[in-house]
């Protein structure tokens, strides 16, 4: 293969990849709260996160995606407890 042929596959390679991605990737544009669907059962720790945040909604909701991508297999309520466990510790280092 010549290296055009190499760089064309691999191209094609990462397109691919990247389609297959998106989905476990999408951050809702139309709210940046996270989806309805995936809020915490306990009101709670919605609140205790955004306050820690400053009310900062996009934040809260990268941090949830980011657990979420991490950790698929754990509840909702996990994923915002863990949030909040991560910044709480991280605070007060």
């Amino acid at each position: 293969m010549t290296a055009g042929a190499i760089a064309i596959t691999l191209g094609i390679c990462l397109l691919c990849f990247a389609w297959l991605q998106r989905d476990r990737l999408q951050i809702s544009r139309k709210n940046n709260s996270p989806s309805r669907n995936f809020r915490p059962r306990q009101a709670h720790l919605e609140r205790k996160l955004l306050k820690l945040l400053g009310n900062n909604r996009r934040t809260a909701h990268r941090l949830i995606q980011q657990s979420r991508l991490r950790y698929p297999d754990k509840s909702a309520d996990w994923h915002w407890e863990k949030a909040i466990y991560d910044l709480e510790r991280d605070r007060w280092r």
